[in-house]
């Protein structure tokens, strides 16, 4: 075997260790889901190094989970009301016992926990290390407002969006039941993009999972 094929030979073989290793990966994780108590830290910690390296944003969807693959994608749900976010793990915590995971303010504020303080939650991991979803039926979408299906409410919401520079608003705004919500983005990153562009004029957003497909333009639903 001649050094060029040894060589391409050995890249090939790389690739597929590397690739198997993902799927263990996520096949690890994708069974990973735990019950208990979440709390939230914010402004003191704002600016602050975390455990991957990056400055702590209180208003960024992150979390700190004690043993969660930094860069994982977690699904946090209240269990008292069935609300859920989804949060990327950045940090290691909390500290105090009986707690799971440390929300950041923006993320505690979404789920509706910022003055409680905390909420017993179930947790489930929902993208790997990389932010990669482990389903391949999802996608994800910002979460704006419930609210009933109406032509009146899209055009509210469309008005909001195009004042805040969105200029496809109409395009990205989906509806499927009582949830209107942008999307859908291609990964985490573009979701929490689109949410920071619209945190200021809707407190609470978040950024959820929807099953492909499941989410229709709002446009085109309320004009049937």
């Amino acid at each position: 075997m001649t050094f060029f094929f040894r060589r391409v030979f050995a890249a090939v073989l790389a690739a597929l260790f590397l690739s198997a290793s993902g799927m263990a990966e996520a096949r690890t994780q994708k069974a990973f889901t735990q019950k208990g108590t979440a709390s939230w830290y914010g402004a003191w910690h704002h600016g602050k190094v975390t455990a991957n390296g990056e400055s702590y944003d209180m208003f960024a969807m992150t979390a700190a989970h004690k043993t969660i693959p930094l860069g994982s994608l977690v699904k946090v749900t209240r269990k008292d009301n069935g609300k859920s976010i989804v949060v990327r793990i950045n940090d290691r915590g909390p500290y105090k016992k009986r707690r799971i995971i440390d929300l950041s303010y923006a993320a505690a504020k979404s789920l509706g926990i910022k003055k409680k303080g905390v909420s017993r939650v179930t947790i489930e991991v929902v993208g790997d290390r990389k932010g990669r979803l482990l389903s391949d039926r999802q996608e994800f979408y910002v979460h704006l407002q419930d609210v009933p299906p109406s032509l009146q409410a899209v055009q509210h919401q469309l008005g909001r969006l195009i004042r805040l520079g969105v200029r496809d608003a109409s395009s990205l705004l989906h509806i499927h039941g009582g949830t209107m919500a942008m999307g859908p983005f291609a990964d985490f990153e573009a979701a929490q993009s689109a949410l920071t562009r619209v945190a200021t004029t809707h407190p609470g957003a978040s950024i959820m999972l929807a099953e492909k497909g499941i989410m229709k333009p709002a446009v085109r639903t309320v004009l049937r």
